[in-house]
C-alpha cells in the first residue's frame, strides 16, 4: 500500500456507468485530502491508469469486467507500490465481499451505500486522512 504523506491522497475511479463515474469522480473532487488522479472506464483503461497515474486508491467497479473484474484487483495488486483497491458491486453482499477480498480487494463498497461506505473504507485504509 502506498505510503501516506501530508499531499492529498490520489484517487483513480474505474467504471463502465458514465454516470456513476461522473458523480464518483465529482464527490472524490469534493473530499478534503483527496484528489481524483483519472478516470477510466474499461478493464484496459484501468489497468493503463493505476500504471501512468500511480493512484493511492483504485476504486474499481466488479461489473467493469464481469468474468475478469476480479482478475483485475489481482493484476493491479501484484503491481510495485500497488494502490489499495477499493470493489465497488451493485450490492455489497458477503460472497461478493469474500471473494473481492480474496483477489486481493482491500475495501468493498456497495454502490447502493456509495457516499458512507467510501467514507467508511477511506478512514479503515488512510486514518490519517480521515
Amino acid at each position: 500500500m502506498p505510503q501516506e504523506n501530508s499531499a492529498s491522497l490520489r484517487v483513480a475511479i474505474a467504471d463502465d456507468s458514465p454516470a456513476f463515474l461522473a458523480a464518483a469522480a465529482n464527490h472524490i473532487a469534493g473530499l478534503p485530502g483527496f484528489e481524483l488522479a483519472g478516470t477510466a472506464s474499461s478493464s484496459q483503461q484501468a489497468l493503463n491508469l493505476v500504471q501512468s497515474s500511480t493512484p493511492d486508491v483504485l476504486l474499481l467497479d466488479l461489473g467493469l469486467a464481469p468474468k475478469r473484474a476480479l482478475e483485475i484487483v489481482r493484476r493491479v495488486k501484484s503491481t510495485p507500490s500497488a494502490p489499495a483497491v477499493v470493489a465497488l458491486a451493485l450490492f455489497h453482499t458477503p460472497e461478493t465481499v469474500a471473494a473481492a477480498k480474496q483477489a486481493g480487494a482491500d475495501a468493498l463498497v456497495g454502490k447502493e451505500s456509495f457516499v458512507a461506505g467510501l467514507r467508511q473504507a477511506l478512514a479503515n485504509l488512510f486514518p490519517a486522512a480521515a
